[in-house]
């Protein structure tokens, strides 16, 4: 048995050797990868949305055609459409980088924060696979930087054109032509309230007064105060409206180490009164945001007659997985996109049923700082005693 490994063994060596003989006498070239003309962006046309580090239509937008990998891809000639220079967009700039997993178990504010540190990166940048990267490193005329957001009507002269060379062993091509006409930051989702091109807050009417309002993703089992029905959705003033605000807040009191990155629940009554967070009995306050006490050292929060206050890193979600403070929680395994927020309480009502309410809300937040989201009960108060 011996014998016969070795004598194969010999025989792979031999043919070995007289192939690698045959490449010298015959110079037979090496051999390369192959480069499809076919090879293209499926998308060429981007509106990333400043303020925000994306990946460009998501991923997976590039068709390799079968060609080789590896493949270099190297943005080239960046201008606008009048011919004018826009290699701004390619200025290398520090942006925060992941390094590591995030779990959305981490059990500290510093331990998030030991998974991420600064980079620097180009603010268009690609990817091994074709992908493009748009990073939020405060390039923005906004931020003082030089990236002009688009107008309403984007005109050919001001999108920004380039191309991109791809290669491999097998050669190297060029595809043309791919545009970004970026869009001005809004720094948290949703934001109906927000003109998408001015970035002022938004009316029903071009130069209206009526100011375009957001309500709560969910209103459920909440009845009016004084009528006893049940608000449907918070937008029939019959029954109730109810308004969703967004918005950054100062306040220095408290730990003055959690100033920057705390996030604020509060509630209001018609009568814009604050309503004790306390008021929703059945809420699991811990399980809403993966945040902190007000020194970041543990999962917790701070709450008052007047609000509830997390510590958190932004954004929110931090990254898209799905976790048990995203919309649809750990199963939702497509996933990750939205926080979500549940606020429950119970009540005894007639007949001595038990009724829950609840008011849920998904949303994001890209910009740090110290952010509210403010519930206001508008137009009439919810009932949260017994009958």
């Amino acid at each position: 048995m011996q014998k016969t490994i070795k004598y194969k063994a010999f025989v792979l060596l031999v043919a070995a050797v007289a192939f690698s003989g045959c490449k010298k006498l015959y110079n037979l070239p090496d051999e390369k990868n192959y480069l499809s003309t076919q090879a293209d962006y499926t998308t060429k046309d981007f509106q990333p949305i400043l303020g925000r580090t994306q990946l460009l239509s998501g991923g997976n937008i590039f068709s390799s055609g079968n060609s080789s990998f590896p493949m270099t891809f190297e943005i080239k000639n960046p201008r606008f459409g009048d011919g004018k220079d826009a290699s701004d967009m390619l200025a290398v700039k520090p942006t925060l980088v992941w390094t590591q997993e995030y779990t959305g178990k981490e059990t500290s504010l510093a331990q998030i924060e030991a998974k991420r540190h600064i980079e620097n990166h180009p603010i268009l940048e690609t990817r091994g696979s074709g992908d493009l990267v748009w990073y939020d490193s405060g390039a923005s005329i906004a931020k003082g930087g030089t990236i002009k957001p688009q107008d309403s009507v984007v005109y050919p002269q001001d999108k920004r054109y380039f191309d991109v060379k791809i290669s491999n062993s097998g050669g190297s091509r060029f595809i043309r032509n791919l545009t970004i006409a970026p869009k001005i930051e809004v720094p948290y989702f949703p934001a109906q309230d927000i003109n998408q091109i001015n970035g002022k807050p938004n009316t029903t009417t071009p130069g209206g007064k009526v100011l375009v309002r957001m309500t709560p993703s969910t209103v459920y089992g909440i009845r009016n105060a004084a009528t006893n029905q049940y608000m449907d959705g918070g937008t029939d003033p019959n029954k109730g409206v109810v308004y969703v605000y967004i918005r950054k807040f100062t306040d220095a009191t408290g730990n003055a180490a959690a100033i920057g990155h705390r996030l604020r629940f509060k509630f209001l009554d018609k009568d814009s009164v604050a309503i004790n967070p306390g008021k929703f009995n059945a809420t699991k306050w811990i399980d809403q945001v993966h945040g902190f006490t007000a020194d970041g050292s543990q999962p917790g929060y701070v709450q008052t007659a007047t609000y509830v206050e997390y510590n958190v890193a932004y954004p929110i979600p931090l990254v898209r997985i799905p976790t048990k403070f995203t919309s649809g929680g750990v199963t939702n395994t497509g996933g990750g996109d939205n926080a979500h927020v549940e606020f429950s309480f119970t009540r005894t009502g007639f007949g001595n049923i038990r009724e829950t309410g609840i008011l849920a809300q998904d949303f994001r937040i890209y910009e740090k700082g110290d952010w509210e989201i403010v519930f206001h009960f508008k137009t009439a108060n919810p009932k949260f005693d017994n009958d």
